[in-house]
């Protein structure tokens, strides 16, 4: 994500839309470069030629979610524009022009240009009362979100508390209105406005860009910059975190509390997510079974990740080191949790959404991928499992999920392993990235007749991190691979 770092605007000294006097002492660098306004499909950014606080990436993802309002022209301040000696002429012409065409509503991105107080009116109300426009700006610095979305971090205050942040909208001549964090809105904000800022059980809930953190409250608090702001919001479904890096102290009862909170249309709809080292995949079927509802669980964060076709970005589940260091992607990206049946009996959690480890046939029902004629390899949670075909379904959930790598189970417990399975293992190894086998174990639950000798080999030439052996187990013959 990208932080607006950029000074509180300079106020202005009346009301009319002449530019404010500045002193011309005491600038720094950037203060003596023009200024360029830069219209990207309508969105217009005011920056200096050498400000690139705003990657090209960013800029695009502003332009298309900002898009959404059709009756709002947004304009963003670079961080170093307010310092140039022509902002504000040049900003006064930009928004002489934009009454001139016709535009009644400005969303004006521009660090503090809402933070409004009795003896220094924001900077977003002189430009309403001036202009005549309705003004929406946030009331400190806003985070750019990858995905497009613009958000104020609630800031604390002297005394330890939390002051309200978040975006207002200013209309001439009228009382500001709080519009939330969050800009474009999501169909859920308004929800979380009701949220309590702790549960019963003394755990601390934190507005982030895509919804809640929970955590306790001695843990440390999400801070901009860290993993947590880079979630890019999901327009439709609230994120509920669970935990930081050791701070996962957060029980099934307190985030039923949290859900419980919600309305029903965003409770449905919010997603678990696990934000700190352990695997929350017990605490959301625990959560199931106390709401008596389906939930769906992430296996980890959702970051935007190249982990699409020919490197393509999407929003995918990414797992992390303590220090918020991405580790490796995990092919299970969530399940779903669901309650009891109607007999009282549990029901397995069901695979959600899945990533194939390589291309081939696959039965999307399962996450199941054929290898060949004779093994299969089966999407987990925790990694992989390669087993044969035909043979026993494979639970994706058994198995907890590290961090610090994926874990490719092989073959079952007792069986022997023949010949014809080590192409397929290597072909398999051989699709996957040299930086996620780095991190892999082979976990090898069948037996190998030659003593683990292909095995040792495999394992060297694709470079995986350890090759571990299960409890070993009767043997049992299997018929060979046609």
């Amino acid at each position: 994500m990208t932080r607006w770092g950029g000074p509180f605007a300079r106020r202005r000294g009346d009301r009319s839309p002449a530019p404010v006097e500045r002193a011309a002492t005491n600038l720094p660098e950037a203060a003596s470069e023009g200024l360029v306004v830069e219209d990207h499909d309508g969105l217009l950014l005011l920056r200096t030629p050498s400000d690139d606080t705003l990657t090209p990436a960013d800029v695009a993802d502003l332009a298309r979610s900002m898009r959404t309002d059709e009756g709002t022209v947004t304009v963003i301040a670079g961080a170093e524009g307010a310092e140039s000696r022509s902002f504000w002429p040049r900003l006064s012409e930009l928004l002489d022009s934009l009454r001139d065409s016709g535009t009644e509503s400005v969303q004006l991105v521009m660090a503090g240009a809402g933070h409004d107080a009795e003896d220094r009116p924001a900077t977003a109300r002189r430009i309403a009362d001036a202009w005549g426009f309705e003004v929406r700006a946030p009331d400190g610095p806003p985070l750019v979100v990858p995905g497009g979305s613009l958000f104020v971090p609630v800031a604390s205050t002297a005394n330890g508390g939390a002051a309200e942040g978040g975006w207002w909208r200013f209309a001439p001549g009228a009382k500001p209105q709080p519009l939330g964090p969050r800009s474009p809105e999501p169909s859920w904000q308004s929800a979380l406005r009701g949220v309590p800022s702790g549960t019963a059980g003394g755990c601390v809930l934190e507005h982030i860009p895509a919804g809640l953190l929970v955590r306790p409250a001695g843990a440390a608090p999400a801070q901009p910059g860290d993993l947590y702001h880079a979630v890019p919001v999901d327009p439709r479904r609230a994120a509920v975190v669970i935990g930081v890096p050791y701070g996962e102290d957060v029980s099934a009862e307190e985030v039923a509390e949290v859900l419980g909170s919600l309305p029903q249309e965003a409770r449905s709809a919010a997603r678990l997510v696990p934000g700190g080292r352990r695997d929350v995949l017990s605490l959301a079927q625990s959560v199931s079974d106390r709401t008596d509802a389906e939930v769906e669980v992430l296996t980890g964060l959702p970051l935007v990740a190249a982990g699409g076709p020919l490197g393509t970005y999407s929003v995918r589940s990414v797992l992390a080191a303590p220090d918020g260091t991405p580790t490796w992607m995990p092919f299970v990206d969530a399940v779903v949790c669901r309650p009891p049946d109607e007999s009282g009996r549990a029901r397995p959690p069901r695979v959600l959404r899945w990533t194939p480890p390589l291309p081939g046939p696959a039965r999307p029902e399962e996450g199941v991928v054929g290898l060949t004629d004779g093994w299969q390899v089966t999407v987990t949670r925790a990694g992989l499992w390669v087993g044969p075909r035909g043979g026993p379904p494979l639970s994706p959930t058994a198995r907890q999920v590290d961090p610090g790598g994926p874990v490719i189970e092989l073959g079952m417990p007792g069986e022997v392993m023949d010949a014809s399975l080590w192409p397929a293992l290597s072909g398999l190894l051989g699709a996957l990235a040299p930086a996620l086998r780095a991190r892999a174990t082979l976990h090898v639950h069948g037996v190998s007749l030659d003593g683990g000798l292909e095995l040792r080999r495999l394992s060297a030439q694709h470079g995986l991190r350890t090759l571990r052996y299960a409890a070993p187990a009767p043997a049992r013959a299997r018929p060979p691979a046609r």
